[in-house]
């Protein structure tokens, strides 16, 4: 899914990357499962904190409860500093993020 993933986004950037790049770009596959029950405190509750993923792709299986938050540059904002916006979950939805190794 990861290979197919990042040939289409390359390919939609107007470059060709051999097998060799392109493994590099995969680099080391892993898995990391992360799971928060519901938590009957939840402003105790920690998670991840905020922190950019440094791989290439990262993909997150949605629930219901969320916690996925996107940051918009300053730049972005019209003058503002930088703001964490939080994305609603869609149940069961694959999320894609663009790690900064891409």
């Amino acid at each position: 899914m990861v290979r197919k993933l990042l040939t289409v986004l390359i390919g939609n950037l107007g470059v060709t990357l051999d097998d060799s790049r392109l493994e590099s770009l995969i680099g080391m596959k892993m898995v990391n499962m992360n799971f928060y029950p519901i938590c009957p405190n939840p402003e105790l509750t920690v998670g991840v904190g905020r922190h950019s993923d440094m791989g290439t792709l990262t993909v997150l299986l949605q629930d219901g409860i969320g916690g996925l938050y996107v940051k918009l540059e300053e730049g972005k904002l019209n003058g503002r500093k930088e703001e964490w916006i939080e994305i609603p979950p869609i149940l069961g939805a694959l999320v894609i993020n663009v790690g900064d190794s891409l």
